[in-house]
């Protein structure tokens, strides 16, 4: 009888090492990459990665994976996944397992989180056949969805607002979601509290422009025609019956004319707007309150009841100049599947019926402003693409302090769900992650997720906001600051991230090679207390290196920053600075990959010689001045060091697990930073080198 994990065969001939020690098998998984959440009957690939840490080699028919979770389960379609024929994997090497499972029958699963969700996990532990189980693999709970294909009765009655990608990426859309209660807050029935107001507007403003953002989201309840009591409008669901905490109370309160409610709503929507418009923020609008076309679902009413209202704040809002774009509706299937509103393929065309009348709402009244649909869950998406300027997908990650191998998984399975999001949207259309965030109490692990997950965001080039930034007591589990308004450490984390871009070109211009993480952060948190340290004294820090290059005069704490990296033994590899006119050749090819031309060799010579310009400055004047120069030469030079920044900056996102930290650590793994970096110029394409990056920290990492 065999043990679950380790089990040894009598009879089993042990082989000898040359030292005279018995080999013995081993293996450490290491990572999987699989979406985690798949629709029914839809086929994925996935992967999962182990560690030969035994002394014997693995070969095809003796070291397979085995389905784990029950053991030997077979809901993935088969129970063993072999190496291929010839294929050996050596002591100390990793491989990885690539394959295709599809989850066919809802039945062989057993997790459930929702009525109509269904989740499996997926778990594959790595045996020798007949042996032992060498390990057993780490879960990820996949929840299915089935997806019915539906004909929108409102289709879309132009296309959706062309944008500009690049208003998208990771560096210039950096946001957050903001509100002070959702509806199961306090069963208050109060549809208006979920609108900041007075001193918290300031706190959520005040906040976002200290941590750099540039855009919030901002979700309205739109009062139906006729305000009534839960009795009106709870579905007939036992689960959901007396909703509000007192059920003969009005889900509006006292005013019941509907034009008055939209009065309010509009007012206290317009103070938000007029002070994110003061501060330069953005802000998307999301049309809430409604789900399907003509019928309630749980709390919310149907379109056709709150029609009157959208169309007044749309016409109130459609020329505000803070308002960057529409989202039509918040997680629209997804509410419906997880309150067990869906029970037929008509449940879900009435939903996206609801959803594209509300779209031609919003187009019918603003032919400038974009749309989105912040929908959760993969499989649902592909119902907005034909109404989507850019997708914004909500992305939450199980993860948790009380199980640690879930932190160091949430790249991967973010990896997978960014592949399938762009599967679904396909590759052209813009995409930020609407919504993501952690909720454990241990605020020291939020951070270390923010970071795991932005980590993510930046190697994939994607946008982001955050949920929530909210003073809100009733917001604290999501929230990155508190009621006072202060930072948590997440909020702390994103904040320094302002600064990475900054901190990785100073990194490329002093030492040739990307910023190890604890670098990266350590000199982005300096640099974000001199920026508080100059506001308190009325001057102002942005995060370019134009700006550090005018304040290094007047900021010792810069100059010590800077200076340090000049002192480095890691720059006199690069500089000669002793040597005036190749000292600035150096930096030229460093920067821009090219020499200086006769005017800017005797312009910065002069500086360095005559002006005073000092030689540890240069570099930072030389790279900023580039990085500004508006002639066809200086565009060059500012795409060459940009690009170099960003895949410098994509270089350490992607050292994401403590191994692969540790290996960035020696001066083998200088010059391999340097010789990636080396090869990257103008015209390089950052998501292309995705594939070398991987590549030069498996081979530092002797993967």
């Amino acid at each position: 009888m065999r043990k679950p994990w380790k089990v040894f065969c009598a009879g089993i001939a042990a082989l000898l090492l040359p030292n005279g020690a018995m080999a013995a098998a081993g293996a450490t998984f290491i990572s999987q990459s699989v979406p985690h959440t798949m629709q029914l009957g839809q086929t994925y690939t996935v992967s999962v990665t182990y560690k030969n840490t035994g002394t014997t080699r693995w070969t095809s028919g003796q070291y397979r994976l085995g389905a784990q979770n029950p053991g030997d389960n077979w809901r993935w379609g088969f129970g063993r996944v072999d190496l291929p024929a010839g294929v050996e994997v050596a002591p100390g090497a990793l491989y990885t397992f690539s394959f295709d499972v599809a989850v066919r029958e809802p039945r062989y699963c057993d997790a459930t989180s929702y009525p109509q969700v269904v989740g499996c996990h997926f778990q594959w532990g790595l045996v020798q056949e007949g042996v032992e189980w060498l390990d057993p693999g780490v879960t990820t709970l996949v929840e299915t969805y089935n997806v019915p294909a539906v004909r929108s009765l409102a289709p879309p009655i132009v296309p959706p607002v062309a944008v500009d990608p690049l208003a998208f990426s990771n560096a210039n859309f950096r946001g957050a979601n903001v509100l002070m209660q959702t509806f199961e807050d306090n069963r208050l029935c109060d549809h208006t509290a979920w609108l900041p107001q007075g001193a918290d507007v300031d706190t959520i403003i005040s906040n976002a422009i200290g941590m750099g953002l540039n855009v919030l989201r901002m979700a309205v309840i739109l009062p139906p025609k006729t305000p009534g009591a839960p009795s009106d409008w709870v579905p007939d669901n036992a689960r959901y019956q007396n909703v509000c905490a007192d059920p003969a109370k009005k889900e509006w309160g006292a005013e019941s004319d509907s034009a008055v409610l939209a009065r309010q709503v509009i007012s206290k929507v317009q103070v938000f707007m007029d002070k994110a418009d003061a501060a330069g923020l953005k802000v998307i609008l999301v049309l809430d309150g409604y789900t399907k076309y003509d019928a309630n679902c749980y709390w919310k009413k149907g379109f056709v009841d709150v029609r009157d209202s959208a169309d007044a704040l749309i016409k109130s809002f459609r020329s505000h100049r803070a308002l960057l774009a529409w989202d039509i509706m918040n997680e629209p299937l997804w509410n419906a599947v997880a309150f067990d509103c869906m029970h037929s393929d008509q449940d879900y065309a009435s939903v996206v019926r609801a959803v594209d009348s509300m779209y031609n709402l919003v187009r019918s009244n603003d032919a400038v402003h974009p749309t989105t649909v912040g929908e959760a869950q993969t499989p649902l998406l592909k119902y907005w693409k034909d109404i989507s300027s850019f997708a914004s997908p909500h992305l939450y990650i199980g993860a948790s302090s009380r199980d640690s191998a879930s932190l160091q998984q949430v790249n991967f399975v973010q990896a997978a769900a960014l592949r399938e999001m762009s599967r679904e949207y396909g590759s052209a259309m813009p995409l930020v992650i609407g919504e993501f965030g952690s909720a454990d109490p241990d605020d020291q692990f939020n951070q270390a997720f923010y970071e795991r997950f932005l980590d993510g965001l930046t190697v994939a080039d994607r946008g982001f906001m955050l949920w929530s930034l909210s003073p809100s007591p009733n917001q604290q589990g999501f929230s990155v600051i508190t009621p006072d308004g202060l930072l948590k450490p997440a909020g702390q984390l994103v904040q320094r991230r302002l600064w990475y871009p900054v901190v990785q070109q100073l990194y490329l211009a002093y030492v040739g090679f990307p910023a190890d993480p604890g670098g990266l952060d350590g000199f982005a948190g300096q640099l974000t207390d001199l920026a508080a340290d100059m506001r308190s004294r009325g001057l102002m820090l942005r995060p370019t290196l134009a700006a550090l290059d005018q304040a290094y005069d007047t900021e010792p704490a810069l100059r010590r920053m800077v200076d340090g990296l000049y002192q480095s033994g890691a720059f006199r590899q690069l500089y000669t600075p002793e040597r005036v006119n190749e000292y600035v050749q150096q930096i030229y090819g460093q920067l821009f990959n090219r020499q200086a031309d006769a005017d800017g060799l005797k312009h910065w010579t002069d500086n360095i010689n005559y002006s005073g310009l000092e030689k540890s400055r240069a570099v930072l004047a030389i790279y900023a001045a580039g990085l500004a120069d508006a002639s066809a030469q200086g565009r060059l030079d500012a795409a060459a060091g940009n690009r170099k920044a960003a895949v410098a900056g994509a270089f350490t996102a992607s050292l994401n697990t403590p191994q692969r930290r540790d290996c960035y650590s020696t001066n083998e793994a200088a010059a391999a930073g340097r010789a990636l970096l080396a090869s990257v110029d103008g015209g390089a394409d950052v998501t292309a080198y995705h594939a070398k990056i991987s590549a030069a920290i498996a081979k530092l990492c002797a993967q």
